[in-house]
C-alpha cells in the first residue's frame, strides 16, 4: 500500500482537532517520513506520551503508555480484559472498537506496556479509536480498585483528588 501526503495530513488533522478541544494539553507532530509519523502529546496527569503512526501498515503504537505494570500482575490482567471488553458487540457504537475493522494488542516488555491498534485502509477510524481507547483507559480503568493504587503510585497521584 502506497502512503500519500493526504494520509498522513488525515491523521494529523484527526489528532490536532483532539488538540484543540483540550484532550491533550500539548501537542506537536514530528515530519513524516515514508509513511510514518511521530506526534507528541501532554496528556494524563501533564505527562509526555508518544505516538508512533505507521500510514502504510494502518498502525497507532503508544509506545510504554503505561509503565511499572508487571506482566503477571493483576492489574495487566485486568487491562486485557478492558481492552477486549471495548470490542464487545453490546458496547454502543461510538464506545466500541469493531473487531472487522481493528485490532487491539498490548504488549508488555520488562514491565512497560504499549499498545497497538491497526486499521488498515481506514486511517481516521484508526486514528479516533485509539485516542478513545487510551482515553478510557486514562479515565475509567485506571480510577478504580487496585487500578487506582497502581495510578496513584505509578504517577505520583494524589488519592484524595482522584474521581
Amino acid at each position: 500500500m502506497v502512503t500519500s501526503h493526504a494520509e498522513v495530513d488525515a491523521v494529523r488533522e484527526v489528532l490536532e482537532g483532539y488538540a484543540r478541544r483540550g484532550v491533550f494539553r500539548g501537542f506537536s507532530a514530528g515530519p513524516p517520513r515514508a509513511g510514518k509519523s511521530t506526534f507528541r502529546m501532554v496528556w494524563y496527569k501533564n505527562r509526555p506520551f508518544e505516538l508512533a503512526v505507521d500510514t502504510a501498515k494502518g498502525e497507532f503504537r503508544f509506545v510504554n503508555l503505561l509503565p511499572e505494570l508487571p506482566a503477571a500482575s493483576p492489574v495487566y490482567r485486568d487491562l486485557k480484559a478492558f481492552v477486549k471488553a471495548r470490542q464487545a458487540s453490546d458496547l454502543p457504537e461510538h464506545r466500541r472498537i469493531d473487531p472487522d475493522r481493528a485490532d487491539v494488542r498490548l504488549q508488555n516488555r520488562q514491565g512497560n506496556v504499549s499498545l497497538a491498534l491497526s486499521s488498515p485502509g481506514d486511517l481516521e477510524y484508526g486514528a479516533r479509536k485509539v485516542i478513545h481507547l487510551v482515553q478510557e483507559i486514562f479515565l475509567s480503568f485506571l480510577a478504580e480498585g487496585l487500578n487506582l493504587e497502581y495510578a496513584v503510585g505509578t504517577f505520583e497521584l494524589d488519592p484524595d483528588t482522584m474521581q
